[in-house]
């Protein structure tokens, strides 16, 4: 493969729409042509998402010329979706144009995540295989902005995530973290909880508003904010915000003020962190209960498991003293690690800053992209070499 720079990589691949709501099919392929011309060897796997759209992942690998040892190895994680782009608004062009001015990036995915995947690939090259020791693997998801089934899909079919695993590797999340070591985020649950009445006009006898049947378990939610806003034993204070930030949202079915509620919904979302007395199930199990016991159904329900690594795990130490850092970080957003427990060692590192992602203008800096390149090669070696250089 022509060494490209960081930014060139990137750049391509902004260029790729991979809007997560779209088939990623196009994105897909440029990854595998650029992963097999490092020579790893490239598997493609297909899914749907939660959507019911079609995607496409990739699991790789590349093995050191003689025989891998039985234990170690790095995986990189990264995922090839984008956010939307209906509110993209940015002096420098549209979301796919990938413009470079004032020494940004522009573009979706810039940051988040395109920009780590071409830090990574140039890192990679960096690396010849004659110095490997031990094996790199390369797992690309396609919808971890719209679901993590692709996450799922490698927990429970991927023979190399299997591998890894066995061999007690170290997983690599590449999402935005200033290149800073993060051993802990927050998960996410979210749960329908839902009311049914009848659809009458409001002038008459006949209908049945679905609100009066749900206001008793907002009643009991707000006790559930309260505990949560204000019991330490909810909390962990490593995150900031220290709360799972129990997020309500209300939906009536129709929605017009002269026809009684036939269907009133409380949609649910809260991020269970990990190291807390009351955690993801006792939550759950909390909200279950008080909707049972008011008559009303629950659909929807999706967990994502929090992620922590311990502060003195062999991974997290290296990695500490590799980048000259005192502590390592949590964070409070969920990444595709969510699902990656079998991994005993997950570490989300990754060029670029989570207030960066996302935006109406994202970028990333171009000299964040290069730093990114240095780091992950730093980081790569660390794990598959016999140097940590």
């Amino acid at each position: 493969m022509q060494q490209m720079t960081p930014l060139e990589l990137a750049g391509e691949l902004v260029r790729i729409d991979s809007v997560t709501t779209h088939p990623n099919e196009a994105i897909t392929e440029a990854l595998s042509s650029y992963l097999h011309r490092l020579r790893f060897d490239v598997r493609r796997f297909t899914y749907q998402d939660l959507q019911g759209v079609r995607k496409y992942g990739l699991e790789a690998r590349r093995d050191p010329p003689g025989l891998a040892g039985t234990q170690g190895g790095v995986g990189y994680f990264c995922h090839s979706d984008v956010v939307p782009v209906d509110q993209w608004s940015c002096p420098h062009g549209g979301p796919f144009d990938a413009a470079v001015a004032e020494g940004r990036l522009w573009g979706r995915g810039a940051c988040d995540m395109k920009g780590s995947i071409a830090a990574a690939l140039a890192a990679l090259h960096r690396i010849d295989v004659a110095e490997q020791h031990e094996s790199v693997y390369f797992f690309v998801t396609g919808d971890e902005e719209c679901g993590m089934a692709g996450a799922e899909w490698l927990v429970s079919q991927s023979e190399w995530f299997r591998d890894l695993v066995a061999r007690r590797g170290v997983g690599i999340i590449g999402e935005p973290t200033l290149l800073q070591v993060v051993n802990a985020h927050k998960g996410g649950c979210r749960l329908d909880v839902v009311a049914s009445g009848v659809a009458a006009h409001s002038s008459t006898r006949d209908g049945r508003n679905a609100n009066w049947r749900l206001i008793p378990f907002l009643q009991e939610l707000a006790d559930v904010h309260r505990s949560s806003e204000t019991d330490p034993a909810w909390q962990n204070p490593a995150f900031d915000p220290p709360t799972i930030t129990l997020n309500p949202v209300l939906i009536n079915v129709p929605a017009a003020p002269n026809i009684t509620v036939e269907t009133a919904i409380c949609r649910l979302f809260f991020r269970p962190m990990p190291n807390t007395q009351v955690g993801l199930q006792e939550v759950k199990d909390r909200l279950l209960a008080a909707a049972r016991r008011h008559g009303l159904q629950v659909a929807g329900l999706r967990e994502l498991p929090p992620l922590f690594t311990s502060d003195d795990s062999a991974s997290v130490r290296r990695l500490l003293q590799l980048l000259q850092q005192e502590q390592p970080l949590a964070v409070s957003y969920a990444t595709d690690g969510c699902f990656l427990a079998d991994l005993s060692e997950r570490i989300v590192l990754g060029p670029g800053s989570i207030e960066q992602a996302h935006r109406p203008d994202e970028w990333i800096a171009v000299a964040e992209l290069e730093r990114g390149a240095s780091v992950l090669e730093r980081v790569f070696r660390a794990f598959i070499c016999d140097d940590a250089a």
